[in-house]
């Protein structure tokens, strides 16, 4: 199973790597981590793939059922069915990499400029 921290190998829940993707830490050695992008991907890949199967059956439903909102209840589905796929896809394949460091930003102050008034 994925889900486990490069640095000490410690597993990190599930539900950690979907509450805190972006400010994830490991709870064994307090690394700074992150979801790879590949995991992102495919996840997000899952996902569509199963919106787009949801999507086509309840169109198909209501292509013989035909009503007022017939239209926009498959969009709704496979909307709901992507929001609950791509995070349960995310929670099980999730791969761990450590952050990088971000560099630090050098703020230079600037001496304000001295101005000269001649007097003739």
């Amino acid at each position: 199973m994925a889900r486990k921290c490069p640095n000490c190998f410690a597993t990190v829940p599930a539900t950690k790597v979907l509450v805190y993707t972006n400010d994830l830490v490991c709870p064994s050695c307090n690394s700074p981590l992150q979801v790879s992008a590949l995991s992102r991907n495919i996840s997000m890949l899952a996902a569509l793939i199963v919106a787009a199967i949801i999507w086509r059956i309840a169109s198909a439903y209501y292509l013989e059922h035909p009503g007022a909102l017939g239209w926009v209840l498959p969009v709704l589905f496979a909307f709901l069915a992507y929001s609950v796929a791509a995070p349960l896809v995310l929670a099980f394949i999730a791969d761990l990499q450590l952050k990088p460091l971000e560099p630090a930003t050098v703020v230079a102050e600037t001496a304000p400029a001295h101005q000269h008034h001649h007097s003739h």
